[in-house]
């Protein structure tokens, strides 16, 4: 939906995963998503170059989410929230549902 204005079918993709879930990393997109690490990386990468993620490392994974500086932040959030809305449901839930399931206590990061 969003795929002529962000250039990129996967770009679409990972915004709104993060949107939806909060925080991601590159192997459960690609999990998620079936689509090869590569460009999931390349895309993250990007977004991160561009100011619109920022990432933290935790173990051995690399995390991202949104950067909470960026000026443009709330409107697209707004736009992500607006694309979510058309998306049909059963692809909104096999997608885009947070996940449930919390961390084990006392397992290491």
């Amino acid at each position: 939906m969003l795929e002529q204005l962000l250039g990129n079918k996967t770009k679409e993709k990972i915004l709104l995963a993060l949107f939806s879930r909060g925080t991601s990393y590159a192997r459960e997109l690609n999990a998620l998503f079936n689509v090869s690490l590569s460009p999931i990386q390349g895309q993250l990468k990007g977004l991160e170059n561009s100011g619109i993620l920022v990432s933290q490392k935790k173990g051995k994974i690399r995390e991202y989410t949104f950067n909470p500086r960026y000026p443009f932040l709330k409107e697209l959030k707004a736009l992500l929230a607006k694309a979510l809305d058309f998306i049909p449901e059963k692809e909104k839930q096999a997608y885009y549902t947070p996940r449930l399931r919390p961390r084990r206590s006392g397992k290491p990061l």
